[in-house]
């Protein structure tokens, strides 16, 4: 059970605007920081970002959003994904995801879009061959399945080493396949054990 911890008055502040203002993507830090009579962008930012390590918000690409009022709050919408280590954005990497500490983030299923949020974990990235779709660590919402779909991005555990990759077909190769034009795609030959462990859903950026 998480501790409860205080709010100073402009923590509060945003909780009670965000509450209120629920389509906020549009709005600037200016405009809240005017909002709650904040007089610098900068200080609605860093309390933010406090807010986001003490797991009232998430921050994603399209902003900040409230995922609950009170640190105590029970909301069954709200529940708790691991994340897992880290994920190589590249061709070398830790051997196992375990290696690293676990923690978890509170997440709702309507801000995540998916429909049943049990099958799902984050990874942090690591490397820069999935620049700029995924950065070095960025949060990733993996969706466990073994199926997939050509243009998605999969999270790919290939010789013990786990990946985030598109898989393409050429002929009757298979590759894995980077963002970052700089990367040569990596062919995964016969000998190989690559198992597919799930879809890359979102991501979540600056961390």
């Amino acid at each position: 059970m998480l501790k409860k911890q205080l709010l100073d008055e402009i923590q509060r502040a945003l909780i009670a605007f965000f509450k209120k203002n629920t389509d906020n993507e549009s709005i600037t830090l200016r405009e809240i920081a005017a909002a709650i009579g904040v007089s610098h962008p900068q200080t609605v930012l860093n309390k933010l970002n406090q807010l986001v390590l003490k797991w009232y918000f998430i921050k994603d690409e399209a902003g900040y959003h409230l995922i609950r009022e009170s640190i105590t709050d029970q909301r069954n919408d709200v529940i708790q994904l691991p994340i897992y280590g880290f994920a190589q954005c590249g061709n070398q990497g830790k051997k196992i995801l375990d290696e690293y500490t676990q923690e978890r983030l509170p997440v709702t299923p309507a801000m995540l879009g998916i429909k049943d949020p049990s099958r799902c974990f984050f990874v942090r990235a690591k490397g820069n061959s999935m620049e700029p779709k995924i950065q070095d660590g960025d949060l990733v919402l993996v969706q466990q399945q073994d199926n997939y779909d050509q243009n998605e991005y999969v999270f790919v555990v290939h010789n013990d080493l786990p990946k985030l990759k598109k898989v393409v077909k050429q002929e009757d190769k298979r590759y894995l396949e980077s963002v970052n034009r700089f990367f040569d795609k990596m062919e995964i030959s016969k000998f190989d054990e690559t198992k597919i462990v799930g879809v890359i859903k979102k991501v979540i950026k600056n961390f």
